[in-house]
């Protein structure tokens, strides 16, 4: 049997922050006094610039725990444009996301995919960049959380992915699963552990071979570069590069991954 870690977002579900937590707090912002005399649209791009600079800086910093703490972020923000706009914790927020329909999902094969790899015995394990207090809630609502022996998550262990820490604290890795390459692949081949990239844009003529004969094909290092080369989290990380970030196995889909780890 083997230990399994798997990323969240993008890979297992869609999380509630695109559907209720950022549209949540756009909406709140707009009360802040440095925004009062833009209109909504307006106000919401000059939000949207001030988290995304303080998420860079902080990135810049090294600081990679501090940048996916939303709660910190979002007062930081609110302080920025005159403060006086209270804010729900994040987690709240979450959670009622949760309740909403269609905010929420289950990404394609991930209730069978990880149910099937459960029901045969291997250990699995989440390693995610979110904060316990928002994933665990989407786990849970989808189903999911008690197919994970262990959530590793930065708040709990201080560290975030792609340090080899984080991936250190999931305790036995023979296979991580993550759809970024500088998160996911970058990170787990860095702590030793052999790494499965899911990537939905596949190009077609790797996804028509059979997933074991996809490594090692130029179309993935020319895919692998592509991506790279595309990737916001590039800049923060220079030591890494096309071969440190090609991938032990690539998938399209989730319902290839059985061909991968076994069953």
């Amino acid at each position: 049997m083997a230990n399994i870690g798997f990323d969240l977002d993008g890979v297992l579900m869609r999380n509630p922050f695109g559907g209720h937590v950022f549209p949540t707090f756009h909406r709140l912002m707009r009360a802040a006094p440095a925004l009062q005399n833009l209109d909504a649209d307006a106000a919401t791009a000059a939000v949207t610039r001030a988290v995304r600079e303080h998420w860079n800086e902080l990135m810049r910093r090294g600081e990679l725990k501090a940048a996916y703490d939303w709660d910190a972020t979002f007062a930081a923000v609110a302080h920025k444009f005159g403060g006086g706009v209270a804010v729900p914790a994040v987690a709240t927020l979450v959670r009622e996301g949760c309740a909403l329909p269609d905010v929420i999902a289950a990404l394609p094969h991930a209730r069978e995919t990880v149910a099937a790899l459960a029901a045969a015995g291997h250990r699995l394990v989440v390693v995610t960049n979110g904060y316990a207090a928002y994933q665990e809630p989407v786990l849970d609502a989808l189903g999911l959380l008690p197919c994970f022996a262990l959530v590793v998550t930065p708040d709990r262990v201080g560290v975030a992915k792609p340090q080899r820490e984080a991936f250190a604290a999931a305790g036995p890795l023979d296979w991580f699963v993550g759809d970024t390459l500088l998160h996911d692949v970058f990170g787990a081949r860095s702590a030793g552990v052999k790494a499965v990239w899911l990537d939905a844009a596949l190009p077609d003529a790797l996804a028509a071979l059979p997933v074991a004969a996809r490594a090692g094909r130029p179309e993935l290092a020319a895919r692998v570069a592509e991506s790279l080369a595309a990737s916001q989290y590039a800049v923060f990380h220079p030591e890494a590069d096309v071969a440190s970030c090609t991938p032990e196995a690539v998938i399209k889909d989730l319902a290839e991954l059985a061909g991968v780890v076994g069953t």
